[in-house]
Parts: C-alpha cells; structure tokens; sequence
C-alpha cells in the first residue's frame, strides 16, 4: 500500500527527530520537473522558520554535491520518466546518508526503485492537476511546515486543493478566446520574452525552456520582473513578443511594475494574470503558493494553440529520445 504525503513526513519527521531535527531540504530535478518541483521551493524559502531550502538541477547535484548534504537532510527529487541524471541523483542523496523522496510518474520508474520514499503524481492526457507535480511538490512542503513548526495556515492550505481543477477547467475555457487570437498573431515570431516574478517565476521557465523551446522549437527569454529594469528593459520595443505571467501575492507589485512599463513601450505582448482567474477562491493567506499549479496548465495551454495553428505537435522533438546526448 502506497504511503501518503502525510504519512510519509510523519515518518521522515521521527527519524530527523532522532538525528537532531531538519537542516535543510533540496529540490532536485531537470526542465520541466525543476519548474514542478519549484512551488515546494518557493514556499519553503518563504515561509520556515528552523530549516532552509535550495535547489539544484540533478547533473549539477551528482557532479557537485552540496558538502552539507547529510542524514539531517532531505532530498525531494522530481522526474516523470525517471532521467537518468536524475536517478544518479537521488543515489548521490542516499550514498550522502540524506532522506530521499522520489517523485516520479509511476512506482515501476527507475527512481521509484531507489528512493527510500516514492510520491507518484497524475499526469499524461487527463491530469488530475490537484495531483500534478507541482501540487505535490507543494504538499511536501505544507507537511513539513505543519509537522515540523506546525504551520499557522495549514489547513487553509488543504481546502484550496479542492478548487485547483475547476479553476483550471473555467480558465480553459473562458481565455480560450484570447489564447487563439495572440497565437494567430505570433505563430510566426521567432523568439518570446516571458516575465514573472515570486512564485510564478518557475511558470515562466517551464513556459520558455519546455513548451516554447523544447515542444515548438521557438527562441524564448526567461525574466524576472525584478530584473528586467536592470539591463534586459533596453531591448524592449513595440514588436517583440512578451508574455507577462502576473501573480496574485507579495510580489505583485513587482509585475505591476513591469505592466507599467510594457503600457508604455511596448506593444506586442499579453497578460496572464493569476488574481483574475482565481477570482477570490483560494484564501489569500495561502493563494500565493497556487499560482503556478495553476499557471503552468494554463499557459502551456496557450502554447498549445500556437501549435496546432502550426502544425507543429507538441509531441514533436528533434533530439530528445531519439539521439544519444
């Protein structure tokens, strides 16, 4: 029988418990799980108190593991499928006496073979978003909050998974409109920049580095908002394409910034803006850690229509399984 989250902190809590408690946990993974697994981050950063949190991409974890890696750690390490440099990674935690959590697509996965601990999600075609990558990289983290330092808004936390996938279902359809007309206009563009800040910044990776870069081979520009005044503002001009991911949290601010600026300079680009699809439903003390179960669905689905004006499937690669790399 399958541990669930809960049940598996709970366990990995008695055995820190032990050894002097929690130090420190990593977020481990490549392309599109390191954007998954990027809620988890976010939160942790901002909200523990008696730990910390960092990530690393999963060749970069094998190749140069932190020295602080020991048994007071935990290793969430994210992979669908199961990449190899992935499956080194969470060996390299366990080799390092580090607690490992393996979230992967399946428990017949390589990684499933070698975590100590398995979290498998939904995905494919008719994915539970509730139960996708990012939410659970989320739980992870609201159960270390609620059973290490017994978190204040836990509870608020679990109801809002209750709304994800209507939210997701309704956005769908009522920005179907809107996502059609801006990829009949920018098909044909060669590159997008796509800004984002605080817990949508991982959105605007997977939207660049996955859907734009891998699924429609189209050169794409990851900013954050917070950055973009500092040097990458020079090459905006009334015909680049931009995408403006703005969250509904403590750096709103931040993109409204940036919205400010692109009013006045720019012209080609478009907003997905988080508060107005929520629309009020999840608690604002927990809405910020959302943003991006939600964002990531909906801008891959907004590439997606850009696809299939091309003709360019999202299924198609020219590399990626099927040369050796």
């Amino acid at each position: 029988m399958n541990q669930t989250v809960k049940e598996i902190i709970a366990e990995i809590k008695q055995k820190l418990d032990a050894k002097g408690g929690l130090k420190q946990v990593y977020f481990v993974a490549c392309g599109g799980s390191k954007a998954a697994i990027f809620p988890g981050l976010y939160l942790l950063q901002s909200e523990a108190k008696t730990f910390g949190a960092s990530t690393y991409t999963s060749n970069e974890f094998v190749h140069a593991t932190p020295k602080e890696l020991d048994e007071r750690c935990v290793a969430i390490v994210c992979s669908l499928k199961a990449t190899p440099e992935t499956v080194e990674a969470v060996k390299t935690a366990n080799a390092a006496g580090a607690i490992s959590i393996a979230m992967t697509g399946s428990m017949e996965t390589g990684m499933a073979k070698v975590g100590q601990y398995v979290v498998t999600y939904s995905n494919g075609d008719n994915q539970v978003y509730s139960d996708s990558n990012q939410s659970n990289s989320l739980r992870i983290g609201f159960e270390l909050l609620h059973q290490i330092e017994n978190w204040a808004n836990y509870d608020k936390a679990m109801a809002a998974y209750s709304e994800i996938d209507a939210i997701i279902d309704e956005a769908k359809k009522e920005l179907l409109p809107a996502a059609q007309a801006w990829a009949a206009k920018v098909k044909d563009e060669p590159i997008f920049y796509v800004l984002a800040s605080g817990p949508n910044y991982g959105v605007a990776y997977s939207m660049c580095c996955c859907h734009f870069m891998e699924m429609q081979w189209k050169h794409a520009v990851c900013l954050h908002t917070g950055e973009y005044f500092h040097g990458p503002f020079e090459t905006t001009d009334k015909q680049l394409p931009m995408i403006l991911l703005m969250s509904e949290g403590r750096t709103r601010t931040l993109d409204e910034r940036c919205l400010k600026f692109l009013n006045t300079y720019a012209e080609n680009f478009i907003t997905i803006d988080f508060a107005k699809i929520n629309k009020g439903r999840i608690d604002p003390s927990v809405v910020e850690f959302f943003n991006p179960v939600v964002m990531i669905p909906v801008e891959r689905y907004y590439v997606s229509q850009m696809a299939e004006l091309r003709g360019h499937s999202m299924d198609d690669r020219r590399y990626m399984w099927k040369v050796e790399y």
